[in-house]
């Protein structure tokens, strides 16, 4: 098990190198696209190549500490290590997946411990063009993914398989990859909404990992139905009214 302190206290090309071990796949996948995005750009590659640094991000900020009160919130080595994702490429130390991650683990320490950082110079050969053009086109993938975050976080938090969603949609699974990428249409947006505020109420009103139990648990209040069954029944609204009534605690006070 690799430890966050593993890559705070060696030097930086010791710990990038734990850091491939932890996640040789991303790492592997960002090698691809990398030099892919200086030659052709085109939103497919981009989207793939935000995906993966979000994954390197996630990982990152959420590897475990022995001394966990020393280091910022994770939300905030998760949000600032994100920030730095337009330089990423044409920053040194090479322009591959492992370039990325070094520099990602730069900032990792930087952010984490106030190491110097290493990795703050741009690349002397950055082309213009394709620098402008990746600019523009990771722009509109950010767009792209802050409208499919809330579905990504409500399918975390209530454990729920890219299947399970397109049932309780009336889709394909092919149309929920979609919007996984690109955000969901303006007609599906009430429902997916109301989706992810349930989520997101029981995330934070229940203890780890119960949220994914109660919307399978059939109960009394919906004539023995479970939550998802009603939500593939439509009923999301009334339910999502159901549950904010519920945890309203004035209203028995």
């Amino acid at each position: 098990m690799i430890f966050i302190e593993d890559l705070l206290e060696t030097d930086l090309a010791t710990a990038s190198s734990r850091a491939f071990d932890g996640i040789p796949d991303v790492v592997a996948a960002l090698d691809q696209l990398v030099p892919r995005i200086q030659s052709s750009i085109d939103l497919t590659t981009v989207r793939r190549f935000d995906s993966y640094v979000d994954m390197a991000a996630q990982w990152l900020a959420n590897l475990k500490a022995h001394r966990p009160e020393d280091l910022p919130p994770r939300f905030f080595l998760y949000e600032q290590l994100r920030k730095d994702t337009t330089a990423l490429p044409w920053v040194i130390p090479s322009a591959d997946g492992l370039g990325v991650m070094t520099v990602l683990v730069d900032s990792l320490r930087g952010l984490a411990v106030g190491l110097p950082q290493e990795c703050v110079r741009p690349r002397d050969d950055i082309d213009e063009y394709f620098f402008s053009r990746f600019c523009k086109a990771l722009a509109q993938v950010q767009r792209e993914r802050e409208y499919s975050e809330p579905l990504k976080r409500a399918m975390d938090t209530l454990s729920l398989s890219k299947s399970d969603v397109a049932q309780l949609m009336g889709v394909s699974r092919q149309a929920v990859d979609k919007w996984l990428l690109a955000g969901p249409p303006a007609d599906r947006a009430s429902k997916l909404g109301a989706i992810a505020e349930l989520a997101d109420i029981l995330r934070y009103r229940l203890l780890p990992g119960l949220p994914a139990e109660v919307v399978r648990r059939p109960a009394e209040a919906y004539a023995g139905r479970t939550m998802l069954e009603l939500i593939a029944n439509d009923e999301h609204d009334w339910l999502l009214q159901a549950t904010k009534d519920s945890f309203d605690f004035s209203r028995v006070a």
